[in-house]
């Protein structure tokens, strides 16, 4: 007990010596602010505010490698902490950390030129062979659909009906999610609008499929048929027990080593969608018109995959999207989640598996409206790799939302909560207005 007491009074007194950490007490700041998208020769400036004198090390990142360190005294308010500007472009990290604790630290984003970059991979001659292929051998496959209704809370049960939905698809996981949609929708009413779930613990609630995102995707514009739909096709509503035997079963599907074409785990994931498109549109309720799939960081790789190899696709709505540039680090740059060739090699079997897999090749293909958000310091997904997708996809409208202070998963680099909502606020904005929008 003593030397717990002894512990705690040591924290305290290194709570008290150090105060609050650099993200609670330090605001990073471009001087364009939240888009920081600069021109190649243009000067970027990137300011720290601060509450009192303290020793800070900046440490300066381009396009996901480290480039220098150095040492400066932040004044008490504002701080020049860099200045330089780029011939070329470039994806910047600009990063203050404490020097008694480096862990300790925010960062804040800026790009150049954006529109230069491309993706590592080129498009295999094959690519559309591969693809026909394997929808081919998914459509020979007789469809059998289940649909169990499940009960709607609140109010929204009055206007909204919802099902349990489970499709046979070619590997042994279904396709399985939920499906909501106004309850009294006239034939050829609605538009189709798909989520697509990011990757994660399979133990955590937002890996699921729940009646509730149905429900507000079917309430999105003017009504929708709207279907959350499992990433590995996992069963819904089942206790925690499943989804923990499910986490251990799948436990480092994306890191593992990349052989074959057709034994690639994703291979599975993605004609899980295309089946699923496949049955919502026989619904007598599709308008025969708009086809919307949305979904963040693996949704994101999901909604390019569907875009790419399903032209009923007309609107793809994606937040931080992984797997857009496999291939980065044949740039030069870091590449985006799964990274296979940082963890397998660039001479390795992924470096040819994974061009039939890279949102770089689906999305050249696709042409309808894209939205797309990212952020300035994910390291997950990084900007210059996001970028490079969006710059080769002939979309008939296109826009993307840089945010400088945004990572992965929902974390920002600015120093109080308040703060963090404000600008959480105006990403997430981006995405549902353009997914209401889309759908009316």
């Amino acid at each position: 007990m003593k030397r717990i007491f002894c512990i705690i009074i040591g924290l305290m007194a290194a709570v008290a010596a150090f105060g609050q950490s650099f993200l609670e007490s330090i605001y990073l700041m471009p001087d364009k602010g939240l888009e920081a998208v600069y021109a190649k020769g243009e000067t970027i400036k990137i300011y720290a505010d601060a509450d009192k004198e303290t020793p800070a090390l900046v440490k300066v990142y381009r396009n996901g490698q480290f480039e220098g360190v150095s040492e400066i005294t932040l004044q008490a308010g504002r701080t020049e902490v860099f200045s330089g500007s780029y011939d070329e472009a470039a994806a910047l990290m600009v990063r203050l950390a404490n020097p008694q604790d480096q862990n300790d630290s925010t960062t804040v984003g800026a790009i150049v030129a954006p529109e230069e970059f491309l993706p590592g991979f080129d498009e295999p001659a094959d690519f559309r062979d591969f693809w026909k292929k394997q929808l081919k051998t998914l459509r020979k496959q007789r469809m059998k659909v289940k649909l169990t209704p499940v009960e709607v809370p609140g109010e929204d049960a009055e206007k909204y009906v919802c099902y349990d939905l489970e499709i046979n698809c070619l590997d042994f996981r279904p396709v399985r999610g939920y499906l909501a949609m106004p309850r009294k929708a006239k034939r050829r009413s609605l538009p189709i609008a798909i989520y697509a779930h990011s990757a994660g613990k399979l133990t955590s609630p937002y890996t699921r499929a729940t009646v509730k995102k149905a429900v507000s995707l079917a309430k999105s514009g003017n009504g929708a048929i709207g279907l959350d739909i499992n990433a590995h096709g996992m069963l819904n509503g089942q206790d925690e027990a499943y989804y923990a035997a499910m986490e251990e079963e799948l436990h480092g599907y994306s890191g593992r080593t990349v052989t074959d074409h057709e034994s690639f785990y994703f291979r599975g994931m993605f004609l899980r969608l295309v089946r699923a498109l496949d049955y919502l549109c026989t619904r007598k309720e599709w308008d025969r018109k708009h086809v919307l799939v949305t979904g963040g960081s693996q949704g994101g790789a999901q909604s390019a995959a569907l875009a790419g190899l399903d032209p009923r696709v007309t609107t793809v709505v994606v937040d931080v999207p992984a797997m857009w540039d496999s291939g980065g680090i044949l740039k030069g740059r870091t590449s985006c989640w799964t990274k296979p060739l940082e963890r397998d090699g660039i001479d390795s079997p992924a470096a040819t598996i994974m061009p039939y897999y890279d949102a770089c090749n689906f999305m050249r293909y696709f042409k309808g409206d894209l939205v797309v958000n990212v952020g300035l310091i994910d390291l997950t997904c990084p900007p210059a790799s996001v970028w490079s997708v969006y710059n080769v996809c002939p979309a008939r409208t296109k826009v993307i939302h840089p945010c400088a202070w945004k990572g992965h998963s929902g974390k920002y680099s600015v120093p109080t909560k308040e703060e963090r909502n404000r600008i959480r606020k105006i990403m997430n904005k981006y995405i549902d207005d353009a997914i209401d929008a889309y759908l009316r």
